[in-house]
């Protein structure tokens, strides 16, 4: 697996587990399931991500926005800063 994809998964999982906080475990893994390509566990483990993962990322990080919009734009913000390798969505 490439240190890319690695990255991938890192910072959606941060994503999903932050958004469980905020909106809740079932809300946040239902809307982030949602999205065609992406394996999450219960735990909110992102476990495999297929197709390209910046649009996976992308489609998640609108699921969340569409539901709660600032509050995942701000969490979206913080995380883009922690993993910088990953392009701005």
């Amino acid at each position: 697996m490439t240190k890319e994809l690695e990255e991938y998964k890192k910072m959606l999982t941060d994503l999903v587990r932050k958004q469980m906080i905020v909106l809740g475990p079932n809300i946040a893994l239902d809307k982030a399931r949602k999205v065609p390509g992406v394996v999450i566990t219960e735990s909110g483990e992102v476990q495999g991500i297929s197709g390209d993962p910046h649009l996976v990322l992308k489609s998640v990080a609108n699921e969340y926005m569409n539901l709660s919009g600032q509050i995942a734009q701000m969490t979206l913000n913080t995380l883009l800063e922690k993993y910088p390798s990953i392009k701005n969505l």
